[in-house]
């Protein structure tokens, strides 16, 4: 005889997020959800995480992860079958801070890593982005590398005071950049952690135009309807702006490093990969730019 019950299905993959509240993670756990995936996630201070995602917190698991804090490991990484990987940019030494965090993933059965890499990286050895790839393909697990170009909301978050008089104040000479925004970035790692055929590929994830910063101050001069000047400090003038900001050196050292690709002209390659990925044209810097008078008053657009 025939049983009558349907079939029962298992449960879609538990995917990890780190990197929620950001730039990246917040609207990568929307497209998940919008996915249809189970989420969890990992924050250093989970409460401020749900409050960002106070809209749709219900369907998100929400669990306490501090990389370089062992003690948090393996309940925040116990029962995941993916992680989407995002390190955080005051943590330069990966060995010690993340690698150990990463090998108590493995040890609960994660099975595929998505890790928010660095365009170039494979070039770029010296970066932690780099070290972090060589950790992964050594792991024996599924990997995915999303290798984006610099993100445009870095302009509107890490460097919102000197937009805010006005200025592009970064060290990146007149070399040209394939500028990428955020949320087509989550998207794409959206993908990645929920459809098949990703694993052991290494994505570039750039916009569709290669700028200067200068003319990428034009572009949002225009937006803005008030001028934007691109300043173009020094390596050293930088360190020092972001210094007294009180951004810590280690951090600062690694954007200098990022910076230094655009100023000597390895920032400018347009991939198709991002297209491909979504299915439609990535978004431009017109696009991203048509949204800064909101960002700069602190609103959401």
């Amino acid at each position: 005889m025939t049983d009558p019950r349907p079939t029962p299905h298992p449960p879609p993959d538990l995917i990890g997020v780190t990197g929620a509240p950001g730039n990246v993670g917040t609207p990568l756990v929307r497209e998940l959800l919008r996915r249809g995936a189970r989420v969890r996630v990992l924050a250093r201070r989970p409460e401020v995480a749900r409050q960002a995602l106070a809209d749709v917190a219900a369907q998100v698991e929400f669990a306490p992860l501090t990389f370089g804090e062992r003690p948090t490991y393996a309940r925040a990484l116990q029962g995941l079958d993916r992680l989407f990987v995002l390190r955080p940019p005051q943590l330069s030494r990966v060995t010690r801070d993340l690698v150990p965090a990463l090998d108590v993933a493995l040890g609960a059965g994660v099975r595929h890593f998505a890790l928010l890499s660095l365009q170039g990286a494979d070039r770029l050895t010296v970066t932690p982005h780099a070290q972090l790839e060589a950790y992964l393909r050594g792991t024996g697990a599924d990997w995915t590398f999303l290798r984006p170009g610099f993100f445009l909301q870095n302009l509107s978050t890490t460097h919102l005071p000197e937009l805010r008089r006005g200025e592009l104040a970064v060290p990146a000479g007149q070399g040209r950049t394939s500028f990428v925004d955020v949320r087509d970035v989550a998207e794409a790692a959206a993908v990645v952690l929920t459809e098949a055929g990703h694993a052991g590929r290494a994505y570039e994830l750039t916009g569709p135009q290669a700028l200067t910063y200068g003319e990428l101050a034009e572009v949002f001069s225009g937006a803005l309807g008030r001028p934007v000047r691109y300043t173009n400090p020094s390596p050293l003038a930088f360190f020092r702006l972001l210094r007294a900001r009180g951004v810590p050196p280690a951090q600062i050292l690694v954007m200098e490093a990022i910076y230094a690709t655009a100023r000597f002209g390895l920032a400018a390659h347009v991939s198709q990969d991002l297209p491909q990925l979504l299915g439609r044209p990535a978004r431009t810097a017109q696009d991203f730019a048509h949204d800064l008078p909101a960002l700069l008053q602190g609103d959401t657009p």
